[in-house]
């Protein structure tokens, strides 16, 4: 399953709208602090890929905040960041109310970063369920410590199918400080075939 170059322009920007300004508002009231997503890089791989090629920059633990959800598209929703960068955006978002800065993650940062990955994650899963006129459901999200190895073994023999991974580079932008961390929508191809005629559907550029 490819992308031909006008899809990708179209996933770019359908993905930038996402996170624009109303969910990077919630994160600023959220701390009290201005903070800018930026979206950095798209790209569509199946999920063996990831499994062989992307944990080779992942080795240690990461931590990752899911949502798993079915409707008009099934799959699960995944914000992840490694060991440093959680430390990181955690002391960033917690630094008005901190006398001293983290080393490690806690359970008021697992919390703080659970709530995090909830609105953006949601504010994604939303817009997909606008762009497809078909509700999607999903519940209340879950945060874990794991390798990236163990997270996407899970994905793996989760379902049975032939899944693929919309993997979105995502920076934090506040205090002067960048912090990067990766969106995974994953999902199996007939469900990533639906969200892609929809998002082009929804820009008036016809399919080719």
């Amino acid at each position: 399953m490819l992308l031909t170059d006008k899809q990708q322009d179209v996933l770019t920007r359908f993905i930038k709208i996402a996170l624009s300004r109303r969910t990077a508002a919630s994160l600023s009231h959220l701390i009290g602090s201005p903070v800018v997503l930026e979206v950095a890089e798209v790209a569509l791989y199946p999920l063996s890929f990831l499994h062989t090629e992307f944990t080779k920059n992942l080795l240690d633990e990461v931590a990752v905040i899911r949502h798993s959800f079915e409707g008009g598209i099934n799959g699960d929703a995944l914000l992840s960041l490694d060991y440093h960068a959680a430390v990181q955006l955690t002391n960033l978002l917690q630094s008005h109310g901190m006398i001293y800065p983290l080393d490690q993650l806690n359970l008021s940062a697992c919390e703080v970063l659970t709530e995090v990955g909830n609105i953006l994650l949601t504010a994604y899963l939303r817009m997909l369920d606008q762009l497809l006129g078909q509700p999607i459901t999903f519940g209340v999200p879950s945060f874990e410590m794991n390798s990236m190895q163990g997270i996407l073994n899970h994905l793996v023999l989760s379902r049975h199918e032939v899944r693929y991974v919309l993997l979105v580079k995502t920076t934090f932008r506040l205090c002067d400080t960048a912090v990067d961390s990766y969106m995974m929508l994953v999902s199996g191809v007939a469900s990533l075939s639906s969200l892609i005629r929809g998002i082009e559907a929804s820009f008036c550029l016809p399919s080719p």
